[in-house]
């Protein structure tokens, strides 16, 4: 079992799944780009709909895109999460402190909240931003000698076991 869980967690594996999906290197790296972009937001709950629905009206791929929402996960969410605060509090000019909870009524909360949300929300707007960018021409690049790869592999079979140049990746 542990095995399992190991390699389900492993770039090797995404990116092999990521392979399987047959699309083209830029459509796949855009969809993941938009899923790590996502994945920086403080949305907990909402990433994955979120990124698939946009990846939806963008013609990214959906997959790699709620994929890319990966990057927060059960041993990451906490730390992009404080990282996304303490980065918009640097934007802001803003002391990082956690403020005063004020439970005394539901607006009270509210605005307690944005002392939180509003930095955390910048923040991950930026880290989104750069690590989308990153993601994507690394992603694009990885995926574009994997094309070759399978191009070159399929040049090279038997006249017999060849399959049409289409059928092998867009």
């Amino acid at each position: 079992m542990g095995e399992k869980l190991k390699k389900a967690l492993s770039f090797r594996f995404y990116l092999k799944k990521l392979t399987e999906l047959r699309e083209s290197p830029d459509k796949l790296a855009r969809g993941l780009a938009l899923g790590v972009f996502i994945g920086f937001l403080p949305i907990i709950g909402f990433q994955v709909i979120t990124a698939v629905t946009i990846a939806l009206f963008t013609r990214a791929n959906k997959v790699a895109a709620a994929v890319g929402t990966h990057v927060t996960n059960p041993w990451t969410t906490i730390p992009i999460l404080i990282l996304d605060y303490y980065v918009g509090c640097f934007v802001l000019r803003k002391h990082a402190c956690v403020p005063h909870i004020d439970f005394s009524s539901f607006g009270a909360l509210l605005n307690s909240g944005k002392e939180i949300l509003i930095p955390m929300f910048i923040g991950g707007v930026i880290l989104g931003s750069i690590f989308s960018v990153l993601s994507y021409f690394g992603m694009k690049k990885l995926l574009q000698k994997k094309v070759r790869e399978v191009k070159d592999y399929v040049k090279h079979l038997p006249e017999g076991e060849k399959v049409a140049e289409g059928d092998v990746w867009q």
